[in-house]
C-alpha cells in the first residue's frame, strides 16, 4: 500500500516534537479521519531554523508531517509558504488515493504557524509603537505646560484608552491632553428622534466625547439605541434629559428648520438671564442644510434671522420617496460633520464656523457664508422620472469595511439597498473604535466583515449581505468585481487604489473613489470610458507611497464625511441624478470647513485608459502589497 520513503518516515519520523518556547504554532486537521497536526516552528532573520511535529492520526499523516519538517527546514519564511500538500505528497513518492485525505494537510498546519509567528511579531511592533505613542504624549505634555512643570499624568494615560483613540492623539494639536479635554466636555444633544440624530450620535461617541446628554422629541427605541452606544465606546455617560436648559459646555441642535429654529428661540429666551453656553445648530431640510457655531447671543441671533428670511431651493417636482431619500442624507452628512466643529471648538482648533455653512447635495453646492451670501441656491429641476428601483435593486461592493467603508455601508442599508457586498481580510482592533461606527468594543478580534453584518441587518433586516473575508489581489478582482453594478473605494493605501482603478475599468464598472486623512479627505467618481480614472489624476510612479492613517492620524469624523459623500454619490449615480462627481474631484479641508469642486479631464498619455495604454493585464504596472491594511 505504502512505498517505501512514506514506509521510512512512518517508521523512523524525523523531528518528532516541539520546541520549549516555539516561536510559532499551527494547526490542522481532516475532520473526514480525524488526523490532527500540530507543527512547532523557530525562526532567526525570516528564515525556519527548527521546524518539529506532533500528529495524532494514521500512517500517512505521521509521514506527510515527517517529510514536510524535512522540505521546510532552513528555508525561508516565503518560501515555505509555498509548499504545497501537493508537494508534500510529490516528496514522499506518491499517496494511495484513499490516504491522500488523511495526510494532505501537513502543509496547511506550517502555513498557520508561520502566520502565528507573524501575527505575534505584528503584536511586538504596535505594542511597542503604542508605547512609543505613550512616551510622545507624556512628553508633549510635559512641553505644553507653562514653566515645563505639568506632570505626565495630566495628560491621556489609560493604556486602553490610548490604544482606542490612538488616531486621534497622535496628532499633535490633539494629543493626549487634548482627548482627555473630549473626554471631560459634557454636551446637550436635541433632536426631534434618534433616527435624525443616528449617525451624530455615533461619532460624538465614537470620538470620545465624555457625557452626552440627549432632549429628544420622541425618544422611542432609546435603551436599545442606548445599549448599542455604550458597546461602541464604554468610557461615554448617555441619558435622557426633559429639557433644552440643562447644564452644559457645548449644545448641538440638529433637526429640521421649523425644530432648530424653535429650539434656538427657546435657548434665546433661556439665556437672558444665565449664562450662555455655546452652541452648534445643524439644519438638514431636503437634501440641503446649513450649520453655525453661535458662540454667543449675537452670532445665534443673526443664524435665527438667516433661517426665518433666507429659506431654502425649492426643488422642483420631487418626489415623496426621494424627498425622503434626500433629508435622510442629510441628517447623515450633517451628523458627521457637527462632531467635527464641535471638537475644534472645544479644543481651540481650526476655523469656527460663525458665519454659518450651506450646501445642498443635489446641486453640489457649498457655502460657508450662509449668513450674509445674497446669492440664493437655484433650484434643480428633478421632474424627470426618478426609478428608485434602481436603487433597491443595485449590487454594489464595498472595497474595505473600515473609516470609510462603515459610514457607506451604513447610509446605503438605510436609504433601502438589498444587495451589499463587503470585502476586508482585517478584525476589529480597540484602536478603530474611534472612526469605524459599525464596529463595537464586544466585537473586537471579530473579523471586520462579520462585524460591519451584524451592524447592517440590524439597521436594514431585508439587506442581503455577501461577505468576502480576504483581501483585494489580482486574482480576485475583476471576478468580483464583475457581479457588481457599483464599487465604493474604502481603501487606505495607493496600490490598491491603483489595482481597484484598473480592475473597475477593465470591468467596465463605476467607481466611487475616496481618501481621508488627518482632517481632509476627497471624493470623486470614476466612471470608464465616461471620463477619467484615477491614474488620470493621480500617474502612478515607481516607488510611490502615501501616509495612511495608522501613522499621521484621523479625527474620527472626518473619514465619516467622506463615506457618507461616497454613499450620496453612489445613490446619485444609480438613479441617474446630476449634476454628479464625474470628472469632478471634491476636496474637503475640515479645518475650514472648505469644499472644492474642481474638474479634470481624461489624460490622452494615460497608462490604462489612453490613446495608447500600456497596461493590458490587472496588476502589470501595479504593486500590491499584500500586508497593506484596508482599514481607512
Amino acid at each position: 500500500m505504502y512505498n517505501e520513503i512514506v514506509l521510512d518516515h512512518f517508521s523512523n519520523p524525523r523531528n518528532v516534537g516541539d520546541f520549549a518556547t516555539p516561536d510559532g504554532v499551527g494547526h490542522a486537521g481532516n475532520p473526514i479521519d480525524g488526523d490532527k497536526i500540530t507543527i512547532y516552528i523557530k525562526v532567526s532573520d525570516q528564515q525556519l531554523t527548527g521546524v518539529r511535529f506532533k500528529t495524532f492520526g494514521c500512517g500517512a499523516a505521521i509521514a506527510a508531517s515527517s517529510m514536510l519538517t524535512v522540505i521546510a527546514s532552513g528555508k525561508t519564511l516565503a518560501a515555505a509558504l509555498k509548499i504545497t500538500n501537493a508537494d508534500v505528497a510529490t516528496a514522499l513518492g506518491g499517496l494511495p488515493p484513499e490516504k491522500l485525505l488523511c495526510s494532505n494537510i501537513a502543509a496547511d498546519a506550517l502555513h498557520d504557524a508561520i502566520q502565528n509567528y507573524q501575527q505575534h511579531c505584528q503584536q511586538q511592533a504596535s505594542d511597542q509603537q503604542q508605547g512609543d505613542v505613550v512616551k510622545n504624549i507624556e512628553a508633549t505634555d510635559q512641553d505644553a505646560a507653562p514653566n515645563g512643570n505639568q506632570a505626565p499624568t495630566e495628560g491621556l494615560t489609560d493604556p486602553a484608552q490610548i490604544k482606542r483613540y490612538l488616531r486621534q492623539i497622535i496628532m499633535p494639536d490633539i494629543g493626549g491632553a487634548g482627548q482627555k479635554k473630549l473626554l471631560t466636555t459634557k454636551i446637550l444633544v436635541c433632536a426631534p428622534n434618534l433616527k435624525i440624530a443616528d449617525l451624530l450620535l455615533r461619532y460624538l461617541v465614537a470620538m470620545g466625547i465624555g457625557q452626552i446628554d440627549c432632549f429628544l422629541n420622541n425618544p422611542d427605541n432609546w435603551e436599545p439605541v442606548c445599549a448599542n452606544l455604550r458597546d461602541q465606546n464604554p468610557d461615554v455617560t448617555l441619558q435622557l434629559v426633559k429639557t433644552v436648559t440643562a447644564p452644559a459646555d457645548f449644545n448641538l441642535i440638529h433637526g429640521s428648520n421649523d425644530f432648530c429654529r424653535k429650539l434656538v428661540e427657546s435657548l434665546l429666551r433661556a439665556t437672558l438671564a444665565t449664562t450662555f453656553t455655546p452652541t452648534l445648530v445643524s439644519v438638514c431640510e431636503t437634501w440641503q442644510g446649513c450649520f453655525n457655531y453661535c458662540h454667543d447671543k449675537a452670532t445665534m441671533k443673526l443664524f435665527l434671522d438667516a433661517l426665518q428670511n433666507k429659506g431654502f431651493a425649492d426643488h422642483q417636482a420631487i418626489t415623496h420617496e426621494l424627498n425622503m431619500l434626500g433629508s435622510d442624507l442629510c441628517a447623515a452628512f450633517s451628523g458627521t460633520l457637527l462632531p467635527i466643529e464641535l471638537a475644534k471648538a472645544c479644543l481651540n482648533i481650526g476655523e469656527q464656523q460663525t458665519a454659518g455653512f450651506y450646501y445642498d447635495l443635489i446641486s453640489l453646492i457649498f457655502d460657508n457664508q450662509f449668513t450674509t451670501s445674497q446669492t440664493p441656491c437655484p433650484p434643480t429641476d428633478l421632474s424627470q422620472t426618478i426609478d428608485m428601483n434602481k436603487l433597491r435593486s443595485a449590487r454594489v461592493l464595498t472595497v474595505g469595511a473600515g473609516g470609510l467603508g462603515c459610514p457607506a455601508n451604513l447610509v446605503l442599508a438605510k436609504a433601502g439597498l438589498t444587495h451589499l457586498s463587503l470585502i476586508d481580510f482585517d478584525q476589529v482592533e480597540i484602536s478603530n473604535l474611534n472612526r469605524q461606527i459599525l464596529h463595537s468594543s464586544s466585537r473586537i478580534g471579530l473579523l471586520k466583515v462579520e462585524s460591519a453584518r451584524i451592524a447592517l441587518k440590524s439597521i436594514n433586516p431585508e439587506l442581503n449581505i455577501t461577505l468576502y473575508p480576504e483581501a483585494l489581489s489580482t486574482e480576485n478582482a475583476r471576478a468580483l468585481i464583475s457581479q457588481h453594478d457599483l464599487v465604493i473605494d474604502g481603501l487606505d493605501n495607493l496600490p490598491t487604489r491603483y489595482l481597484l482603478n484598473d480592475a473597475c475599468y477593465q470591468e467596465k464598472k463605476p467607481l466611487i473613489e475616496a481618501g481621508a486623512l488627518s482632517y481632509y479627505g476627497q471624493v470623486t467618481a470614476l466612471i470608464p470610458d465616461d471620463g477619467p480614472c484615477f491614474r488620470c489624476l493621480f500617474p502612478q510612479t515607481d516607488g510611490q507611497t502615501a501616509g495612511s492613517c495608522s501613522e499621521t492620524g484621523v479625527l474620527g469624523p472626518v473619514p465619516g464625511v467622506i463615506g457618507v459623500l461616497q454613499a450620496v454619490e453612489a445613490i446619485k449615480q444609480l438613479l441617474g441624478l446630476t449634476p454628479n462627481l464625474t470628472g469632478r474631484l471634491l476636496m474637503i479641508d475640515t479645518l475650514a470647513t472648505s469644499f472644492d469642486l474642481f474638474s479634470f479631464k481624461k489624460d490622452p498619455s494615460c497608462s490604462l485608459c489612453g490613446q495608447d495604454p500600456s497596461i493590458h493585464e490587472l496588476g502589470s504596472f501595479s504593486f500590491v502589497c499584500e500586508d497593506d491594511r484596508l482599514d481607512n
